[in-house]
């Protein structure tokens, strides 16, 4: 049998296992970001759970090792293996020519290989570049590419050689010792530069000490944000905001024992509507828009729903602090994701603090919901018979405080309301008029509305088939109210929104120190990420490559 000499049976092997996971993690990403389509095809082979992560160290894996092969050869004097020239295609000898276009082939997976290495580091570190769509499609198809290169590499090589040529990679010579040393100190030296390149990566968000406290109204005219260091953070793969990326400005100041973050980011609509309540011949009905795949009880409405937007904290650099877990199931014996996307959890027993703006539900009250992602909570089929929350939870919250549904769900939960969408609205309009003109007159999911669209506490009077009987077919209603801002460790973090000319600026507060164990104090050094929420229950843009907050000397 024919032999492989031990540092190239080794590197096939380590980059075949390399390759394949790669490849599985990849797939899962592709997936999540696309909007349908065939991807769903190859849910049996996906991965499931911290996938960003692992496909990062795939990446790692595979370019290191390429380095290291790239020494080995030039150690052991072995770059003839991938010599190639016109004549040697043309050699008389059917073996002669076979070898030459063996060789060729190489290079052209070395080409693939190259795009997807450099496409796969602009999306993970350069970001900033923008064209992140482009990169993703370019990524994705020079992956499929190395799919089909492995492909013809094997039948090149049975060309070649027949079984046997096929079968000596996996049977060792123990010879060029010395050379494999090298490639596992090159692939060390790579592995350990792309690392210090992921840790330089991160870039820095210098937080400015402010004399006066910014007032948080959402228009960033105080004096502090005037000096205050302004970092634009690259966000993608949102939906509803026409394949392109979301730029997200932010700025951070310090007064006293509190923190504030002020964002801004571009939206060409500003989104209040949140499912609300439409009259109609056989009553009323909640408005989910015309999508039937995308659905609220698919915890993944696209149509109506408010803008969002959140902030992720957390101590650590992992990617979203080791708190998304993508797939269909990525956590066994609980009930899987409605959405198909996965669950926000941590599997080490850490806490991701997440400040969760809502235009309507929580803009009226001038907060963001305090929220975290953090341990699973216990699966209780009975209690979680519509939707499990994994990880992610709000801070607790005193009754009745905040926002609230403005209808009764009827006895057995959603199953009376959904598919019919029926509903009992629990208020009405104390005066129909003047919420309309509140309102405004745009009944669309995608226009600009005049004023979040809720129930304030002087606006309402509780429901009556008298008064029903008075509202038109056609009248649409919130299906929201509010008797009183959030109160409880869910309302310790303050902020306030503004939108205008097609961009919400909004600005958030909340004390250095951790008000609770479901809270991040606010320390030097800890990590920040962005998302946007334009009009969509789930589907926000994102970044893998976090900022890292510094606060003022002595702060």
């Amino acid at each position: 049998m024919r032999k492989a000499d031990f540092p190239t049976m080794l590197w096939h092997t380590l980059l075949l296992v390399s390759l394949v996971f790669a490849l599985l993690t990849g797939l899962r990403i592709a997936a999540d970001n696309a909007k349908g389509g065939w991807r769903t095809l190859l849910e049996p082979v996906m991965m499931q759970g911290d996938v960003i992560r692992w496909h990062a160290w795939a990446a790692l894996a595979l370019g290191s090792l390429v380095a290291g092969y790239v020494a080995f050869l030039l150690h052991a004097r072995l770059t003839a293996r991938w010599k190639v020239n016109r004549m040697m295609l043309k050699a008389p000898h059917r073996q002669a020519r076979w070898q030459a276009l063996n060789r060729a082939l190489y290079w052209l997976g070395l080409l693939t290989f190259l795009v997807a290495l450099i496409s796969g580091g602009w999306l993970y570190f350069t970001p900033f570049f923008g064209f992140i769509d482009l990169v993703s499609l370019v990524h994705e198809i020079a992956s499929w590419a190395l799919v089909a290169y492995m492909v013809v590499h094997v039948v090149a090589q049975f060309m070649l050689g027949g079984l046997r040529q096929l079968l000596k990679v996996f049977i060792p010579r123990f010879d060029l010792l010395r050379s494999a040393t090298v490639l596992g100190v090159a692939a060390l030296a790579a592995g350990v530069a792309t690392a210090t390149l992921d840790w330089q990566a991160t870039g820095e968000l210098r937080a400015a000490p402010a004399a006066v406290a910014p007032v948080l109204d959402g228009k960033l005219d105080d004096e502090v944000w005037q000096r205050a260091d302004k970092v634009t953070v690259i966000t993608a793969h949102g939906w509803n905001v026409g394949d392109r990326e979301t730029p997200i400005e932010v700025r951070a100041a310090v007064h006293g024992d509190r923190v504030y973050v002020a964002t801004s980011w571009p939206d060409d609509s500003r989104s209040y509507m949140r499912l609300p309540l439409k009259k109609t011949a056989q009553g009323w009905v909640r408005m989910i828009g015309d999508d039937g795949v995308h659905t609220y009880d698919g915890a993944d409405t696209i149509d109506y729903y408010e803008d969002k937007f959140a902030i992720a904290i957390s101590p650590r650099n992992n990617p979203f602090g080791g708190g998304w877990q993508f797939g269909t199931a990525p956590l066994p014996g609980v009930k899987k994701p409605l959405q198909g996307r996965g669950y926000h959890f941590t599997k080490d027993g850490s806490v991701i603090d997440l400040w969760h703006w809502k235009a309507s539900r929580t803009g009226a009250t001038g907060q963001a919901e305090d929220s975290w992602f953090g341990d699973p909570v216990k699966y209780d089929p009975v209690k979680h018979e519509v939707r499990y929350p994994a990880g992610y939870g709000s801070d607790k919250k005193e009754k009745g405080s905040g926002y609230q549904d403005n209808f009764d769900r009827g006895e057995n939960g959603w199953a009376v309301a959904w598919p019919s969408r029926a509903v009992t609205p629990k208020y009405l309009p104390k005066d129909l008029a003047k919420l309309q003109a509140r309102l405004g007159p745009s009944q669309s999911a995608y226009e600009s509305h005049g004023s979040e669209f809720n129930l304030g506490p002087d606006e309402v009077v509780p429901y009556s088939k008298e008064l029903d009987d008075r509202i038109p077919v056609g009248t649409m209603i919130p299906a929201l109210y509010w008797d009183k801002p959030i109160r409880g460790p869910a309302g310790d973090v303050a902020s306030r929104g503004h939108w205008q000319d097609g961009r919400w600026t909004l600005e958030f507060s909340r004390q250095l120190q951790a008000p609770d164990a479901q809270d991040v104090s606010i320390t030097d050094g800890v990590y920040l990420w962005f998302a946007a929420f334009n009009h969509n229950q789930t589907r926000h843009s994102w970044h893998v490559v976090p900022l890292r907050l510094r606060l003022p000397q002595g702060g």
